[in-house]
């Protein structure tokens, strides 16, 4: 659910806490979350109550934010990144 919402506001244009190389905003919304780029509060809504909030590991000290935390537009991918992983889909499909 978080990575969800997180995907969408970047999709709205938030601001990325992470470089996002060639990364789509899915992808960079689970790798945001993943490597600590938000804090216990930040992710309690998403959260199933008080078992999960114990659960959930402290922001990790070292993760740097892109320049900085300077303000930059990330940029969408492009439709050709977005064709390929919707073909490679397709193909797992066929095989199963």
């Amino acid at each position: 659910m978080a990575a969800a919402a997180r995907s969408r506001a970047l999709y709205r244009g938030a601001e990325p806490r992470l470089d996002p190389s060639d990364a789509c905003v899915s992808e960079l919304a689970l790798q945001e979350i993943a490597r600590g780029s938000f804090t216990s509060s930040e992710l309690a809504p998403f959260l199933g109550g008080p078992a999960g909030t114990k659960r959930l590991h402290s922001a990790d000290p070292a993760t740097r934010l892109r320049g900085n935390g300077a303000r930059s537009p990330l940029q969408h991918p492009s439709p050709r990144h977005r064709r390929r992983f919707n073909d490679d889909a397709n193909k797992k499909e066929k095989r199963q």
